[in-house]
């Protein structure tokens, strides 16, 4: 339990880890995951859907991530979802942790899929903690979503892997 909603572990694997955190998906990776992953998904947005309406996501890029950016099946998986999705992902906050050139290729990766999105998600990147949750909780809170405190806790659990 994480604040007053609890977190479920959506998808776990060696450069990831899904969670949401009641209408809120965090994404936190450590590298490219396999496309499969992202298929991991959609039973939770179903199930957020039928409960809270509207949510989003939260996609955490930490400083420590390396590979390569995701390949030719997962840009296809996101979009195709991304359309799917359509009216109930509304939101997606960014936030790229390291600076180097992969998490700068990474940015760019990121905002290449977020010009083909539907133009009814709201998207923004950030730089810093704070700024990114205080964003996904204005827009999460309005369709009973999680505050700042527990989305920080939730965060901070996938990031460790001390979930369940």
């Amino acid at each position: 339990m994480v604040g007053d909603v609890e977190l479920e572990l959506v998808s776990e694997g060696p450069n990831h880890r899904f969670g949401g955190i009641g209408n809120v998906l965090i994404s936190v990776y450590w590298g490219a995951p396999d496309a499969a992953a992202l298929e991991d998904r959609v039973p939770w947005v179903e199930r957020m859907r039928a409960e809270y309406g509207q949510g989003g996501l939260l996609v955490w890029v930490c400083a420590d991530a390396s590979g390569s950016l995701p390949d030719a099946a997962f840009r296809q998986t996101s979009r195709a979802q991304s359309e799917r999705y359509e009216g109930t992902i509304v939101f997606s906050a960014s936030v790229i942790e390291g600076g180097d050139l992969l998490h700068g290729l990474v940015r760019t990766f990121l905002r290449g899929l977020a010009v083909v999105a539907s133009r009814r998600v709201s998207t923004a990147f950030f730089d810093d903690e704070a700024s990114a949750l205080a964003w996904v909780e204005a827009r999460a809170k309005p369709h009973g979503g999680p505050d700042v405190a527990t989305l920080r806790n939730a965060l901070e659990t996938l990031r460790r892997g001390r979930l369940g």
